[in-house]
């Protein structure tokens, strides 16, 4: 990950992340622990940040990426703005609370960045690809037919859920040095 931070760009590079729909406990509690202690230096490479929300979103991008929802969960539902609803909803998503995951991408409203997670969700699902754009309603659905036994790829829904990260992630990194 260019121009990450080394403690962001080690955390990042673990390939055994984002691969549980609905994580029901953190994974790697070393990762977890480091990801709490870190201080905003360690997750910034020392650079002051166009907003005072940004690292607080990095720490709540990385929980969410180490399945620690809740701790995720605890940053986001403070931060009052697009990119903060949007991780909100996505959180309530792999918490399994589908209704609130579609209350928060409502708020979200349509962020400038869904071109570029779409172009990429296309590349792994036909029914990513059959939309005109990002939709993350489309994925909120899957997600919920996955979890009550409907027949859907979860392979997909995988890898759309890291492609949704990995873009929100990016992007919010770009965002933090503008």
């Amino acid at each position: 990950m260019k121009g990450y931070p080394p403690l962001v760009q080690e955390l990042l590079a673990e390939e055994d992340l984002l691969l549980r729909l609905r994580p029901t406990e953190p994974g790697s509690p070393e990762a977890v622990l480091r990801i709490r202690n870190a201080d905003e230096a360690e997750l910034t490479g020392g650079a002051v940040l166009a907003d005072v929300t940004y690292p607080k979103l990095i720490r709540a991008g990385l929980f969410y990426a180490y399945d620690a929802i809740d701790e995720s969960h605890r940053i986001v539902q403070e931060i009052a703005t697009s990119l903060g609803s949007y991780w909100h909803g996505m959180v309530h998503r792999r918490e399994g609370d589908f209704e609130n995951a579609r209350y928060w991408f409502r708020r979200t409203g349509k962020l400038g960045l869904f071109g570029e997670m779409h172009a990429r969700a296309a590349d792994v699902s036909p029914l990513m690809g059959r939309q005109v754009d990002w939709d993350p309603y489309v994925l909120v659905g899957q997600c919920e037919q996955a979890r009550f036994g409907g027949d859907v790829d979860q392979k997909e829904l995988i890898a759309l859920q890291r492609i949704e990260f990995d873009v929100m992630f990016e992007h919010l990194w770009r965002d933090a040095f503008a």
